[in-house]
């Protein structure tokens, strides 16, 4: 398995951030943010502290306004009289002068470059060398008295650029794009630099794993070149809920951890807030203890990701990734229905798809077909005479079995310590791949030998794991850990996941893992804010009434958004979303067109349902 204590952390430097200073040798910190209104002082007191005894070590507050800021003073002394020196952090988009009242009563000061020199981003067609002039020159006049006040009060600067509100000036130039966030930052960090400004902190969020990871390395990449060493601050923006927004956050987080990047992370979840910090720890601990050991000998190397250039697809139905289960699982998966699992066709309906094998160690198979393929040892075989199986064989045999024509295929399992053996069966055309053992071993897993070996003979390449746990965030977060990057990097071509203990549905978390990756779209994706201050209708609510709707329908996109600084950026990509309006109403999208403004919250999913229709996407697919 992966060796965590040889990981080499990112070399930043320590910024003072109250009792609790981030980067240099500190712990990973987590953080999460509240969604009360600012304004209901006694509100925000009572959910800060949730937040902190969930574990927390920073709360951030949104001050959308000079009254909010204001109130932060009363919030913190709130929170000090309760008996907590949690540093807090002011969330600042849009206006300078709440940035500047709010560097007066907290510990940090996150700022948005994409907004923090005017409003919202308005998409310009052409950029003159005057206008970026002007945006410079407005920049540092409005950096300038922040950076007074941040020195003079001892506060921190979080520069958090987010893909859902660059300028336009950056997206002129570099796009929409990993790219463009990088480039946002590094304008900011120029300027602080030249004002000797330097209680800096990072972060490039994205909804999608693998452009916020491409947007870190970069970053990291360039800080190296440059002999910059600020703490990086991670995590998957609008991420959503539930065990989906887990495992996406779970994916692009340990992403990072796992190359030493990352001095703090929030998991945002469009769950109460308090509810984001066990899973931030679980995501973290492991971690802990070689961030925090002194590598003075070590010099620090970017290991970026190297995404697979080879399609390697798996049976005859073409797919580019499996799913393989167990037969413990099998009434979970079984009570689901499935058809043409991979396709979208005619934009009919999916429900939650079945594996496309299932593991049984006994003759149990010879019952009908839960409507997959079995996958039998051949001891097992030799009891289902004439039956359709797929067999499963040892690496660790010594020669392979004769196989019966009436097999329709067969996969080589072994433990990634030992050589791949058996490479002639493998021009047998019925030979589906390998399975890649992360557990049948106690020494060091090797599994980028057997990587090498499938990208280099277009081989399928499973990965199974087996987990004791009865936590699925513990699954979820481990599982990630150890194949997290190499499904990111399109460098397996399936998922076996042995967890007997769990209650949730493993299959669907499996699929949860290849959908996030982007390797095998099975369901709606759905992409939610966290919510906060801004934030003026229940979005939970919202949200869940629109996942009823709209659930059913693979590759189909829908967001659900609390208000306009991320919200019409984040959800570009988006097939239809909702985005949250002052009024506390909602205004419906198609991509980045608004096609109803001002709905009704109760209305909002009927609304949905209504321009589903119109696309063509058939209401047979409505779930009870």
């Amino acid at each position: 398995m992966r060796d965590f204590f040889r990981i080499t952390r990112f070399p930043s430097h320590e910024v003072i951030i109250g009792e609790r200073p981030l980067g240099g040798l500190n712990p990973i910190r987590l953080q999460s943010m509240t969604n009360t209104n600012t304004l209901d002082v006694e509100a925000t007191i009572a959910q800060s502290i949730r937040i902190i005894e969930a574990g927390a070590d920073y709360v951030r507050i949104a001050a959308p306004n000079i009254r909010a800021a204001e109130a932060l003073k009363e919030i913190k002394n709130g929170i000090r009289k309760a008996g907590f020196s949690h540093p807090l952090i002011a969330d600042i988009h849009f206006n300078a002068e709440v940035a500047l009242t709010a560097a007066r009563y907290v510990e940090k000061v996150r700022i948005n470059p994409g907004n923090y020199t005017g409003g919202a981003s308005r998409i310009k067609t052409h950029i003159t060398k005057e206008y970026l002039a002007r945006e410079k020159e407005q920049l540092y006049t409005r950096l300038k008295p922040l950076v007074q006040a941040c020195k003079e009060h001892g506060t921190a600067i979080r520069i958090g650029t987010n893909l859902g509100s660059l300028s336009p000036a950056i997206i002129n130039r570099f796009g929409n794009s990993p790219e463009g966030m990088v480039q946002a930052t590094l304008e900011f960090l120029e300027a602080f630099r030249e004002l000797d400004f330097h209680q800096l902190v990072i972060s490039l969020k994205a909804s999608k794993p693998i452009v916020m990871v491409q947007a870190y390395e970069r970053m990291v990449e360039l800080m190296l070149e440059n002999q910059m060493t600020y703490p990086l601050h991670i995590g998957i923006t609008e991420a959503g809920e539930g065990e989906n927004g887990r495992i996406k956050s779970a994916l692009g987080i340990c992403n990072l951890l796992n190359k030493g990047i990352g001095d703090t992370l929030r998991v945002s979840l469009t769950e109460a807030p308090e509810l984001e910090i066990p899973f931030a720890g679980k995501l973290s601990s492991v971690y802990q203890i070689p961030f925090t050991l002194p590598d003075n000998d070590k010099k620090y190397l970017l290991k970026k990701s190297c995404f697979s250039s080879e399609e390697i697809l798996v049976t005859e139905e073409k797919l580019k990734a499996v799913v393989i289960a167990e037969t413990h699982n099998e009434q979970k998966t079984a009570q689901y229905h499935s058809s043409s699992p991979g396709s979208i066709i005619a934009k009919l309906p999916e429900a939650h798809t079945m594996a496309d094998f299932c593991f049984t160690a006994s003759a149990i198979a010879s019952r009908p077909s839960f409507g997959k393929q079995w996958l039998v040892t051949p001891q097992t075989a030799k009891e289902l005479p004439g039956q359709n199986v797929t067999l499963l064989i040892e690496m660790g045999s010594e020669k392979i079995p004769p196989i019966p024509n009436y097999v329709s295929g067969f996969f080589i399992r072994g433990c990634c310590k030992d050589p791949i053996r058996h490479t002639q069966a493998m021009n047998d055309k019925r030979f589906l791949g390998l399975v890649a053992d992360m557990n049948s071993c106690n020494e060091e897993v090797n599994l980028d030998a057997w990587v090498a070996f499938s990208q280099q003979n277009q081989v399928p390449l499973i990965l199974r794991r087996s987990f004791q746990t009865a936590d699925s965030d513990e699954l979820i977060s481990h599982f990630a850990m150890f194949a997290g990057n190499y499904l990111m990097e399109k460098k397996i071509q399936g998922i076996w996941i042995h967890a007997p203990f769990i209650k949730e549905d493993v299959t669907g978390i499996a699929f949860g893992f290849l959908q996030s990756a982007g390797l095998r779209i099975t369901k709606t994706e759905f992409i939610s804010c966290p919510t906060c201050a801004r934030t003026s209708f229940d979005l939970q609510s919202v949200l869940k009434q629109v996942q009823k709707v709209a659930k059913g329908w693979p590759g189909l996109k829908i967001a659900v958004m609390g208000c306009v600084v991320n919200g019409p950026g984040e959800m570009a990509d988006a097939d239809f979303g909702f985005v949250g309006t002052g009024a506390g109403k909602l205004h419906l999208y198609k991509g980045q067109k608004i096609l109803k403004k001002n709905i009704e919250i109760s209305e909002a999913p009927q609304a949905l349902l209504h321009v589903l229709k119109e696309a063509g996407y058939k209401p047979a697919a409505l779930n009870d």
